[in-house]
């Protein structure tokens, strides 16, 4: 499993209460029987089951007046 497009990772971390955000580089499944993006994940030190996570390739993090002007502009 490639994906050259996934160049950052945000966890939302409920246990700790904060948000994380990690750069990557490219992964390829190595047989552990976990996608390569969750063993990344737990190798930071979060738990599966008490995170959300998504991939993407823009680092910035959008706030409500960020959203605004994005809606208003577009």
């Amino acid at each position: 499993m490639k994906n050259k497009y996934v160049k950052y990772i945000t966890v939302l971390d409920f246990e700790v209460g904060r948000v994380f955000q990690y750069k990557t580089d490219e992964m390829t499944d190595n047989g552990e029987g976990f996608c390569p993006y969750e063993r990344y994940i737990i190798d930071r030190g979060h738990k599966l089951s008490n995170c959300e996570w998504m991939f993407h390739d823009i680092a910035q993090v959008i706030t409500r007046n960020d959203y605004r002007e994005v809606i208003y502009t577009n």
